[in-house]
């Protein structure tokens, strides 16, 4: 009989052993978020996020994972293709359309908060499409110019200004005129400058609305991507060996202060400071060309939340969190965007003169035509350039194939 506590207890604690390893193996139900490396954001910043989140959440927890831009659509499609999507992910908003056509995506506005939303600018719900928002906006900002006032104090009114002054800034000893990235990479935005900045439009309208006609092999295409070559190749006033550069890898050349102008986003500010830039800069609009009007590029980045994934009402919740002045502020802060929540815009941090032509240039800036299969087309322009860039092909030789293998892309 005295033997019988002594078993009962071994029995006990091997029913804890079990009972707590089970417990180990039992994870918290998990929200992945495919986290994009804007420049100007730190590893810290998205462990501390993922940190404070996890904290206090009771019943989830949430992975946020950094992905380098150039890598998001794959990693997505990758993700899509074997039946397990991220709860979220950072997008470009053009993208949602494709994923619209397979039903990939939700609607965020079954997820996520009325109080989020209706905190929101209404100008940066580029993602409502057809009366639902497929996307909540991350990032809206229009591009700006940059320029290095240790090199040259010339704020150009025209491009052919830009041009002239950049060949100046070339002579004067080892620096260059101007940044331009000659290698594919996501976005083809330095082409993109250069032809808005002609009057060019990617497409010809339908009298319903519709996209029609591609039309980069315009006279505003051939002369924008024209006056890029001479630059590059005539002039030789961009940095050396741009054609094996991506943005990523030319814009430190601005950084370092060895450039006098650069066409960049709202992170210019924040990426030098990490890059310890020690020059002035001052901050300018993208110059239209001669007998031209002034029109830039906007681009909005959303985050999406994939329909299949397992745990969108905690994804809905995490987003709640983010969005709070108290981290989407200092997102905002760090990647140099404009908030594009309300209350985050109002505080004195984004009332500075980087913000102030950043929101002069948002008054007449364009964005990408929002069109299904615009990857696949951004890609086909860079093949032009590229061409160009290399000798390989006349500009209008390269637009005038590139514009028709969009048009037989889109049938």
């Amino acid at each position: 009989m005295k033997r019988f506590p002594k078993i009962l207890a071994i029995l006990l604690a091997v029913v804890l052993v079990i009972s707590l390893a089970g417990c180990a193996k039992k994870e918290k139900p998990k929200v992945t978020f495919y986290w994009a490396l804007y420049d100007g954001l730190t590893e810290q910043f998205r462990a501390d996020l993922e940190t404070a989140y996890n904290k206090q959440a009771k019943d989830h927890q949430v992975q946020i994972v950094p992905v380098k831009w150039d890598e998001v659509q794959n990693k997505i499609t990758t993700s899509l293709a074997g039946g397990t999507p991220p709860e979220l992910s950072v997008v470009g908003t053009r993208w949602l359309l494709d994923y619209m056509t397979t039903n990939s995506i939700a609607e965020v506005s079954q997820y996520v908060s009325k109080a989020t939303l209706d905190n929101i600018a209404p100008g940066a719900m580029e993602a409502k499409i057809k009366g639902k928002l497929m996307g909540i906006p991350i990032a809206a900002g229009a591009r700006i110019l940059a320029i290095n006032t240790d090199l040259t104090k010339k704020v150009p009114a025209t491009m052919e200004e830009m041009r002239d002054e950049a060949k100046k800034i070339t002579k004067a000893g080892k620096t260059y005129g101007v940044i331009m990235p000659g290698k594919s990479h996501t976005e083809t935005t330095d082409f993109c400058y250069y032809f808005y900045a002609a009057g060019g439009d990617y497409f010809a309208m339908n009298a319903d609305g519709t996209y029609g006609k591609c039309t980069i092999n315009s006279d505003a295409g051939v002369k924008a991507l024209t006056f890029m070559a001479d630059m590059a190749l005539k002039d030789k006033s961009v940095q050396d060996g741009f054609t094996a550069m991506t943005r990523m890898d030319a814009h430190p050349v601005f950084y370092a202060g060895k450039a006098g102008y650069v066409l960049i986003g709202a992170w210019v500010e924040s990426a030098m400071k990490q890059a310890n830039a020690t020059f002035k800069v001052q901050y300018a609009q993208i110059p239209p060309f001669q007998g031209q009007k002034q029109a830039g590029l906007i681009i909005t980045d959303s985050v999406a939340m994939f329909a299949k994934a397992k745990n969108l009402k905690a994804a809905g919740q995490f987003i709640d969190f983010f969005y709070q002045d108290a981290w989407k502020a200092k997102f905002d802060e760090a990647i140099g965007f404009p908030p594009v929540t309300i209350s985050a815009g109002k505080l004195p941090q984004f009332q500075t003169p980087l913000y102030k032509t950043l929101g002069e240039a948002a008054l007449t800036a364009k964005p990408w035509p929002l069109i299904a299969g615009w990857d696949e087309f951004n890609t086909i322009i860079w093949d032009a350039c590229e061409k160009v860039f290399q000798g390989k092909a006349t500009p209008k030789a390269a637009l005038d194939e590139a514009a028709a293998k969009i048009d037989a892309a889109k049938k």
